[in-house]
């Protein structure tokens, strides 16, 4: 039997404070109705201001949800509404299960496969069979790299013509200027190329400076494309990280076959973005005996929510496997041996700037298209001239970036105390996540 939530624990899953706020408010039988639960299923219809009413789902278990809303928040407040209901007991346990519930079940049962990618009630495949699908792959994946170098090398003309030409065009149609080159990537097979070129017009629209910010994001791109061309002479885990930037993907059997790393790990960071539909939500991670740190990605379409047992703030007892490349971060939740809950006596020392920074020089020597690293730096948040910086205790500064309010609460919450600071350091600053408090992981 699935154990039931409190409302605390059904808050912890919003993805920010309004949200909690909708949710409390559709925590009343009064815009619901055809609700029930079934081990560990939920679901119910919730009235809006429409004449149709949202069709809401639920897996406790898997923590995966749904809802036919258009919101783009995950959980959203109508799954957090009818959350709350159960955790307050006040579902029907009798109710009949609809045909939206049933799909959304069997499409969960669907993903639950066997570690080889099969179904776990799959049929020996004939050796025959066997060896011409493992042939059949092989070709594709044979076409699939002459694809990319045909695109790479495209791309790298493109650039090589914007450099040429000047930037100006970029400023006259930011969102069509790299589009058409951002279309041909993704016929190459190169979507995570394709994205970064997309990611472009941001820079050309964030005021002053913007070209030369741009110019150093297209200089990335054609080091990107010369690292591809001369692959055959990179070591292997460069060639693992180029082979990532450009967008080829670790399948869940490869991975699986790393041998993984198991510790304690604590949730000290959460980022939900969203890019072509696609949302995806980012866990910063760090181990409590190896000292490791570990980014973990979830996705999903469709609003159907993040199917992961991690929250923010909360330690884990379980296996991370590590994809290939340096520095190792990326990872993948392997088994889960136990929860732990919130963590207790969390005594990571705070560095200083000046080994956050030389922590970033080394990264970028081995992954030069990574965008920030994670440190725990210990130091004092002020709000100066407008700005939000964070002070070490040797004097140096650097500035902290993020969203408004995020910032507002670190600065309320440490009180100008120096504490330990967890985020991400880039060339831009450093995103904090969370601070430590007496042995105590506070996640922004």
């Amino acid at each position: 039997m699935t154990p039931r939530w409190t409302p605390d624990q059904v808050m912890e899953v919003a993805p920010d404070a309004s949200s909690r706020a909708a949710g409390r408010r559709l925590a009343v039988p009064g815009p619901w109705s055809g609700t029930g639960t079934q081990g560990a299923l939920l679901w119910g219809e919730c009235h809006g201001s429409g004449s149709t009413p949202y069709q809401v789902t639920v897996d406790v278990a898997a923590r995966r949800w749904k809802c036919s809303c258009p919101s783009r928040k995950f959980p959203c407040k109508h799954v957090l509404g009818l959350l709350l209901l159960w955790a307050d007991a006040r579902l029907d346990e009798s109710g009949t299960l609809t045909d939206f519930a049933e799909r959304f079940a069997r499409s969960g049962a669907a993903r639950r496969k066997s570690d080889d990618g099969s179904p776990a009630d799959a049929v020996p495949e004939d050796p025959a069979a066997a060896q011409a699908r493992r042939r059949g792959a092989e070709q594709r994946a044979a076409r699939r790299e002459e694809r990319v170098s045909e695109g790479m090398a495209e791309l790298e003309r493109w650039l090589q013509d914007q450099v040429s030409s000047g930037l100006a065009a970029a400023s006259r149609d930011p969102e069509q200027w790299a589009e058409q080159v951002a279309a041909r990537m993704v016929d190459a097979q190169a979507p995570a190329v394709a994205s970064a070129l997309r990611r472009l017009p941001r820079v050309v629209r964030s005021g002053d400076g913007w070209n030369e910010r741009l110019l150093e994001e297209l200089a990335r791109l054609h080091l990107l494309a010369r690292a591809w061309a001369r692959a055959a002479e990179l070591d292997e885990d460069l060639a693992a990280v180029v082979r990532r930037r450009v967008g080829f993907t670790v399948t869940t059997e490869e991975l699986l076959r790393v041998p993984p790393v198991r510790d304690r790990w604590t949730v000290v960071g959460l980022r939900d973005t969203e890019e072509d539909r696609l949302s995806t939500r980012t866990l910063w991670l760090r181990g409590r005996s190896t000292g490791r740190w570990a980014s973990v990605h979830y996705y999903s379409r469709g609003g159907e929510g993040f199917a992961t047992p991690l929250r923010r703030g909360e330690e884990v007892d379980a296996d991370l496997h590590f994809h290939p490349g340096r520095p190792p971060l990326r990872a993948a939740l392997g088994t889960v041996h136990a929860e732990h809950g919130r963590p207790a006596d969390c005594t990571w020392p705070g560095g200083t700037l000046a080994r956050a920074r030389a922590q970033w020089r080394e990264t970028l020597a081995r992954d030069p298209w990574s965008d920030g690293w994670p440190v725990v730096v210990r130091g004092t948040v002020d709000l100066v001239g407008g700005c939000f910086v964070l002070t070490d205790d040797d004097g140096d500064a650097v500035a902290l970036l993020g969203r408004w309010p995020g910032l507002v609460e670190l600065l309320g919450l440490t009180a100008a105390r120096s504490l330990p600071v967890v985020g991400e350091i880039g060339p831009d600053g450093l995103t904090p996540t969370a601070f430590l408090e007496d042995g105590t992981v506070v996640v922004l």
